[in-house]
């Protein structure tokens, strides 16, 4: 709103009759502003109606001198525009599957887990996980902080200056989590960077079960740094407090970190298996959607990425962890995301679901998320042939049986089907061997050992195309799986 400036008209007249000894001064405001005169309007109608009273009262006498306006007053400071608000949005930042630990039976641990973030923000949240506990999870204190750059050796090491504390269910310092649950902290004002290291600290109060967990000794996972029984939360290192301190590749308790990020960035949600959650790479930044958020946030395009795969996960039946249709509520979509890739479907092929009962799965997902607005990526399900050359080392023996491979065909076939998703990331058209049939990984990016995982630099590839898919561009990766056009044309 422009500020309001007023301009005043000034109308005087003395009369002196033998009937009258003096006129009334009338003074009449008016008001120039954008919008209208708003409260001023009743102002203007008592001045108005002064000046009639007083031309009837003088009838009789002279007419009153015309009402003539004095020339407007500028305003003597320039008129100052408020910068427009800046919109902001909460944003997933990092995110683990969560499933079944074997219960725990701990009191009064304190943990420190450093997790690395794609999108930054202005501010932060975590969200703590106790799905499958038995009873209520305590924590008395919880608090994130950026690393201690002065000590690159400590990976408990955290900046003081920058911890902020937070809290739960509108300012209190214990948060309590239900059985069965999971609960959102208060959001607290923090700058988060992009692709970067972030540490949370918690302090179980009593009993710990660490019941919600997700631990693979092949998949680049958080560190996860624990100290038994004694709380040294407000530490700056816990290698220091505690030099016995214990370190898990995992992550447990923790679903979730948010960022208050701006209002356009894009947050996906990466589903559901071995490949999806890095099995193969050598790193937490090379997993497949690691390497989309590192090339979306390097480019300027903030991109929240949040990875929901679980090795040997499959959309229908029980594999590890809940299926990906039970857990699609929570992992997926009360994420709030813009976008989902789904790669999925091998593991159901191998516990003897058809092709049919598989893409009724696929189908469920895309309607529900699109019932929300959200677009869905279908990701063409990678290779499962044997690797040529290496004999049984290169064995997958799903294909053995060539009425397997039919049945990932047809999977494949319905994925790349016009309408059937909002768009399709062909993964074997960058990683596989096409001189090989059925298809293969590519000789140069399957993981030894277990040919039908990529290696790192497979992940790579992988990754690259799915920003192009998502982003409309033509990035290249640094060493490509086979010498075919990249991106594929459509």
């Amino acid at each position: 709103m422009k500020r309001k400036f007023e301009t005043l008209f000034v109308g005087q007249a003395l009369f002196k009759t033998v009937w009258r000894t003096a006129w009334a001064t009338v003074v009449v405001g008016a008001v120039a502003a954008c919008g209208g005169g708003g409260g001023n309007d009743n102002a203007n109608a008592a001045a108005i109606a002064a000046v009639v009273a007083a031309n009837a009262a003088g009838s009789s006498g002279p007419p009153p001198p015309a009402v003539v306006p004095a020339p407007p007053v500028e305003p003597s400071v320039p008129t100052e525009v408020a910068p427009p608000e800046k919109k902001t949005k909460w944003a997933t930042t990092w995110q683990a599957a969560l499933y079944p630990n074997i219960p725990q039976n701990e009191n009064s641990d304190t943990v420190r887990m450093r997790i690395r973030t794609s999108v930054g923000g202005e501010g932060v949240r975590i969200r703590l996980s106790n799905v499958f506990g038995t009873a209520t999870m305590r924590v008395d204190h919880a608090s994130v902080a950026l690393p201690d750059a002065g000590k690159a050796s400590d990976p408990t090491a955290i900046d003081l200056g920058t911890r902020k504390v937070l809290t739960f269910n509108g300012g209190k310092t214990l948060a309590e989590v239900p059985a069965g649950t999971e609960l959102l902290s208060d959001p607290v004002s923090m700058n988060v960077p992009k692709l970067s290291d972030l540490l949370i600290t918690l302090h179980f109060q009593g009993l710990i079960q660490y019941a919600d967990m997700h631990m693979n000794g092949a998949v680049p996972l958080p560190g996860y740094f624990v100290v038994r029984n004694r709380d040294v939360s407000g530490d700056a290192s816990i290698k220091a407090a505690a030099p016995n301190y214990q370190t898990y590749n995992g992550a447990f308790s923790l679903s979730e970190v948010k960022v208050l990020a701006p209002e356009e960035t894009r947050v996906v949600i990466a589903m559901s298996e071995s490949i999806t959650a890095g099995f193969g790479a050598k790193g937490i930044q090379e997993p497949w959607p690691a390497v989309l958020s590192k090339l979306a946030n390097s480019n300027g395009e903030p991109l929240g990425v949040g990875n929901a795969g679980i090795s040997g996960n499959s959309m229908i039946g029980s594999g590890s962890g809940p299926s990906l249709r039970s857990r699609f509520e929570r992992d997926v979509l009360s994420r709030d995301p813009t976008d989902i890739v789904i790669l999925a479907g091998d593991n159901d092929l191998n516990q003897g679901y058809t092709p049919d009962q598989i893409i009724e799965h696929y189908k469920y997902f895309v309607e529900t998320a699109r019932a929300r607005k959200i677009k869905v990526y279908g990701g063409v399900n990678t290779p499962i042939g044997n690797i040529p050359g290496i004999g049984d080392a290169g064995r997958t023996y799903f294909v053995d049986d060539p009425a397997n491979y039919g049945k990932w065909l047809k999977i494949n076939e319905w994925i790349k089907t016009p309408g059937n998703f909002d768009g399709v990331i062909d993964f074997p058209a960058v990683v596989s061997n096409p001189a090989s049939m059925p298809l293969a990984l590519s000789s140069d990016c399957y993981m030894p050992g277990s040919p039908i995982h990529l290696n790192t630099r497979g992940l790579d590839v992988m990754g690259t195309l799915a920003y192009d898919v998502l982003y409309g561009k033509k990035e290249k990766p640094a060493a490509p799986c086979n010498g075919l056009e990249f991106p594929p044309s459509n």
